[in-house]
């Protein structure tokens, strides 16, 4: 049984969730870990506080190109 450094899962998690929000298949023909093991580590991620969580420099990018044109209601909106 292959052993996964938490940095490790926390990427491909992240990956996962918005705002990059990628699908799961993908990820998991990327990374070579199996659908099944991504939703565990997905589930046990959204049962951490979500302070905790964290994103990829990917989906950190996208997040600040998405909301750069955004005024603050907007941007609190999509934040949400």
């Amino acid at each position: 049984m292959a052993r996964y450094s938490q940095e490790f899962k926390q990427r491909a998690v992240a990956r996962l969730l918005p705002p990059e929000s990628s699908p799961i298949e993908a990820v998991s023909r990327e990374i070579g870990v199996s659908v099944d093991t991504l939703e565990r580590w997905r589930s046990a991620a959204l049962a951490m506080p979500e302070r905790d969580r964290t994103w990829t420099a990917a989906a950190r990018f996208e997040a600040v190109i998405t909301t750069a044109a955004m005024d603050e209601a907007a941007k609190s909106a999509w934040c949400r």
